[in-house]
């Protein structure tokens, strides 16, 4: 029996990089960022007020958030950045946006944001 720092882990005398890990597989950017932590919300008036979403992951159709075309002011924290489409299923002009605190959207995106998505 082999040990790791003294603690008697059974390793079948076989060295780490001998050992198979079925557990750990590849994540997508996507989870990867949301394991990370991190997210970004959406409110319907600028200075974060009329009520808001919270999300951790991209989301191609806001209308099904009843939050289609409603966006005035946006909070993203963590260390990822966000675009958000004008359209669904992340189509039509975007803009991107890093962590902050947003209180007024720019012309051309208040009250026109239908998709966002998580990216790094």
């Amino acid at each position: 029996m082999s040990s790791i720092n003294n603690y008697g882990v059974d390793m079948n005398d076989k060295t780490l990089a001998e050992l198979s890990f079925s557990a750990v597989k590849e994540l997508s950017d996507e989870v990867a960022a949301t394991c990370s932590g991190g997210n970004v919300s959406l409110f319907r008036d600028k200075n974060f007020q009329g009520g808001g979403i919270t999300f951790s992951g991209s989301d191609a159709n806001l209308a099904n958030n009843n939050f289609n075309d409603a966006t005035s002011s946006i909070i993203i924290t963590g260390n990822q950045r966000w675009r958000f489409y004008k359209n669904a299923n992340f189509k039509g002009s975007s803009v991107t946006l890093g962590p902050g605190r947003y209180r007024s959207v720019a012309q051309g995106v208040n009250d026109s944001i239908t998709s966002i998505k998580r990216i790094s």
